[in-house]
């Protein structure tokens, strides 16, 4: 049997849920992989090569991506997959905290690519997304969220006719109710008012329980696994077959309907 190439794979948000389950799924199957997050990975030392960093000093991810290029000589995946999310009513949300979710899931990815492009032209190599069926269904108190992830969308599709005659192939994974501590880590606002009165709460706990209830992180891991392997990915692609369904839906179905359908779901 002919024996693999190195790859090697670049991973931010790894260290819980999707990005840690993908950076282990990785190391597993032979690839080379970088996992970078704001946060240690608790009780465990991972098998792969891990940075401590948040991903919105710009300056510190060119460190490390000249770091990991030195080493390796090539980067073959950037898989820009951290996040942060925010609930509660956006007449209640502080700018500071739009601020914040904007930075997190959308400047700083940007950056990322300003950064990892060079390399990836080399290695004619991907940027994958881990966008969200929020993009195309924007989910109540949950505004920002839908907004940086359709927004994160819009840049990939653009950036993707950028890069295209270079080699670079560009995919957004979107996922739906996931499993994983997400739900905990989600900034919570439950400020109301009398025009709103408990629907705020009642809504967030009808999302909360979904997640609970939602896939594990390993079928998403599977899915950028398959992405990553891919010579032309999909731009855009849904994760689980009922999320499948739905984006395809809510293409062709009227948006006003679409829209009252994930109010009254959530």
């Amino acid at each position: 049997m002919k024996k693999q190439a190195k790859r090697v794979i670049v991973i931010t948000g790894a260290s819980s849920g999707v990005g840690l389950e993908t950076a282990n799924y990785f190391f597993k199957n032979g690839w080379i992989v970088y996992g970078i997050a704001t946060r240690p990975i608790e009780k465990v030392t991972p098998d792969f090569n891990y940075y401590q960093g948040n991903i919105c000093d710009s300056a510190l991810m060119q460190r490390i991506a000249e770091e990991i290029y030195k080493k390796e000589g090539q980067i073959d995946v950037l898989y820009n997959n951290a996040g942060i999310g925010i609930s509660g009513a956006i007449e209640f949300t502080e700018k500071d905290k739009v601020e914040k979710i904007f930075n997190v899931n959308i400047i700083a990815h940007i950056d990322m690519c300003k950064i990892y492009i060079p390399y990836l032209r080399e290695s004619k190599g991907k940027i994958i997304f881990t966008s969200s069926v929020a993009a195309s269904a924007a989910i109540p108190f949950q505004a920002c969220y839908s907004a940086t992830k359709a927004g994160l969308e819009g840049f990939a599709l653009a950036l993707s006719k950028e890069v295209y005659s270079q080699g670079i192939k560009i995919a957004c994974v979107r996922p739906g109710d996931l499993k994983t501590g997400f739900t905990e880590a989600r900034e919570k606002n439950e400020q109301t008012n009398e025009a709103y009165g408990d629907i705020i709460k009642k809504k967030t706990k009808n999302m909360e329980k979904f997640e609970r209830d939602g896939m594990q992180p390993i079928v998403v891991a599977k899915h950028v696994y398959k992405i990553a392997n891919r010579k032309n990915p999909p731009l855009i692609s849904s994760v689980g077959f009922g999320y499948k369904c739905s984006s395809s839906l809510i293409k062709i179905l009227p948006t006003r309907w679409t829209n009252y359908f994930i109010y009254k779901f959530y």
